[in-house]
């Protein structure tokens, strides 16, 4: 297939914005490390009660990648910066696809995660889960990335199960004057970013972005050659911020983008057509050097507006329009979502925030032998309101918060997850806190209403093979979980500090597939919910500045699974996999040292076990392993950095995990980059 971007159109396109870019001002950062623990305790965040609220305050296990941590780990993509988080599981399957998830339960289309970019709901209405390729923003522009593990649906209603997951970037009167940000590597053969801001008028600030990165393919053992896995893409955008009088503030951001990706996949030809006879018995075409075309485009405008001084409200308003094809099936998605809510204190020692919502989806498909989605389109719309209040019961720091979402969907009707928390500040240093949960995770379009083939079984002449389908079902519901959390937050030196999570989650309805038979006797898959299971475990960081140039943070994660078949279950195999695509244990240590004014070197070493099965239809395990990186930065000037980043260097390449059956294994390959970044 023709690629749709060339490396002509991006420089020119690069090109163009380094002129709009010319006379800005020098800008320059803040050293992380000369910031104190202290003030990453303190640091407000959004994502855990929709309010402003220090870390220290927060009755959830949440987790701040700064700016600043984005940038010393020297990674390129926000999957590889969720990394960073303990408790959140991220596996690279191939050069452009990643399986992530919070406590467990991964997979290719993991869909017990919600995920936003400031505020905007990311994940596909068809899989429930989440497309990383698709999510990209310049890097540079990102403020923090809030990670909340555990439930969080009595805020953010369905799929919010394991976690959520909030990208939000920065401010644009933040982001004045111009940076360009180049790399190359031998895997990452071409990264550019670029952004200009500037004021606009007296209340209003702006920026434009631009972002293009030209990815090689890794190794597919199977085919024992390069796995066909390379991706271009390009992205741009532009965000403004600005007020109106002392009590009002807006935004109005929006993005544009589209890629060119390839895998190596096997699929299934159709018996009935005389073409596929070359493929009989099993018609399998193997090792199809397939390509995937992803574009779309977002708006969303939010205004703030203070009633008084402890009572403001929020309105938020986006659309989201996307595309993705491949050589089996297509999609397109246009979303509305309208987003309400108050934020008061009506009485003494109560904090009350509530809130409405309304989202609307319309969908097209287009499907093939091998998939299609019946009716090829529908809108879907979805509403709810959510009430959350925190109370203070005594004047030494103990506080209750009660809360509930109430949902509606046009699947399974009116889904209720309510929280109980509860926090205690028992003194400077020292906070407990503990937590009661219910979410659910409803139904997308492909379990309610798809057909795929998951196998075809060679019959004797003169009967046709045997074509085995998966049929969504209006029968399948919502996954429940309810979760009790318990956590410690300790500081028992100024230059140290402890996070840690303890939590079991009791799960209900998870995904089957059951074995059916059609009136002829002949047999099929079907969508069911026919397992539960509980998942528990720690959640570990720690953060240790050891001398005032040289910090060390450490985290450690332990996961325990267990998953039971219900009575009556058809599901083929003794055993679902459901459950079994979680390492037990996962770990990392990352040193950051500032050799010198103008050089750094960071080490960043990550763990993670060996995975029993992490695809539903290929019974394949992943191997333990090690990964080594490390960068180096010197900046010979405060406006200009140039860097070394080396990652998996402890082996030339391993594999990290193993998609759905149409995809061949691929092992990750060791990689160098060379960057440079400046301000003008």
């Amino acid at each position: 297939m023709k690629n749709i971007i060339t490396r002509t159109e991006a420089v020119v396109a690069a090109a163009l914005l380094l002129i709009l870019s010319a006379g800005a001002l020098a800008q320059s950062e803040a050293d992380f490390l000369d910031m104190p623990l202290e003030d990453l305790l303190h640091m407000e965040i959004t994502s855990a009660a929709k309010k402003d609220q220090s870390i220290k305050e927060t009755a959830a296990s949440v987790f701040v990648i700064t700016r600043e941590d984005i940038h010393r780990a020297g990674v390129t993509s926000i999957p590889e910066a969720l990394r960073l988080a303990p408790g959140v599981q991220v596996a690279r399957i191939d050069s452009n696809k990643w399986a992530i998830t919070t406590r467990g339960f991964n997979n290719q289309f993991v869909n017990m995660l919600l995920v936003m970019i400031d505020g905007r709901t990311v994940y596909s209405p068809t899989i429930s889960g989440v497309y990383w390729d698709a999510q990209d923003t310049m890097l540079e522009d990102i403020e923090r990335i809030e990670v909340v593990r555990g439930p969080g649906a009595a805020l953010w209603g369905a799929n919010a199960v394991n976690g959520v997951i909030n990208i939000i970037t920065q401010n644009a009167q933040d982001t004045e004057g111009g940076l360009l940000a180049v790399g190359g590597g031998n895997e990452q053969q071409g990264l550019v970013g670029l952004r200009y801001g500037a004021q606009l008028g007296e209340q209003a600030h702006g920026r434009l972005y631009f972002k293009y990165r030209d990815l090689d393919s890794f190794w597919s053992p199977v085919a024992g050659r390069d796995a066909n896995d390379q991706w271009r893409s390009v992205q741009g955008g532009f965000r403004a911020d600005g007020w109106v009088s002392g009590v009002d503030s807006w935004t109005f951001q929006g993005d544009i983008y589209r890629s060119d990706e390839n895998q190596l996949a096997n699929y299934w030809a159709d018996p009935a057509d005389p073409a596929s006879a070359p493929y009989a018995p099993y018609y399998v075409i193997p090792l199809v050097e397939d390509a995937i075309e992803s574009s779309g485009w977002n708006l969303l405008g939010r205004w703030n507006h203070q009633l008084a001084e402890n009572s403001e409200t929020s309105l938020q308003v986006y659309l989201d329009s996307n595309y993705r094809a491949e050589a089996f099936a297509s999609q397109k998605h246009l979303t509305l979502d309208v987003d309400f809510q108050h934020h008061l204190q009506p009485l003494t020692g109560h904090d009350l925030v509530w809130g409405v919502n309304f989202r609307r989806i319309q969908d097209d498909y287009s499907g093939s032998f091998m998939a299609s989605i019946n009716p090829s389109g529908r809108n879907l719309n979805q509403y709810g309101i959510f009430l959350q209040d925190e109370i203070s019961l005594s004047p030494e720091g103990l506080r209750l918060v009660l809360g509930s979402k109430f949902e509606h969907n046009e699947y399974t009707g009116v889904e209720i997850q309510p929280t109980a928390r509860l926090l205690w500040l028992a003194n400077d240093r020292t906070t407990y806190w503990t937590a009661v949960s219910r979410a659910v995770r409803m139904p997308s379009r492909v379990e309610r209403n798809a057909d795929i083939v998951f196998g075809i079984v060679p019959t004797m002449p003169p009967r046709s093979p045997l074509v085995i389908h998966a049929y969504g079902s209006d029968r399948f519901v919502s996954e429940k979980v309810l979760a009790y959390e318990f956590g410690l937050r300790y500081q028992p030196r100024d230059n140290l500090a402890l996070d840690l999570v303890a939590y079991y989650q009791d799960y209900e309805d998870l995904e089957t597939f059951e074995r059916k038979t059609d009136p002829f006797g002949l047999p099929y898959l079907e969508f069911a919910n026919k397992l539960s299971g509980d998942s528990q475990g720690l959640e570990l960081s720690l953060d240790w500045q050891i001398m005032e140039w040289w910090r060390i943070q450490l985290g450690y994660s332990y996961f325990q699974i267990d998953t039971q078949l219900d009575q009556g279950s058809t599901l083929p195999g003794q055993k679902a996999p459901n459950g079994r695509s979680t390492p037990t244990h996962m770990g990392s240590i990352r040193s950051l040292m500032d050799i010198c004014n103008d050089v750094s070197l960071d080490a960043w070493i990550y763990y993670n076990g060996a995975i029993d099965r992490p695809a539903f239809m290929q019974d394949i395990g992943v191997p333990a392993y090690t990964s080594l990186n490390l960068r180096l930065a010197w900046r010979p000037s405060e406006d200009l950095e140039l860097s070394l980043v080396a990652r998996d260097l402890l082996d030339h390449r391993h594999l990290e995990f193993v998609g759905e059956s149409y995809l061949m294994p691929t092992e990750i390959e060791r990689s160098l980059l060379a960057r440079f970044q400046l301000r003008f």
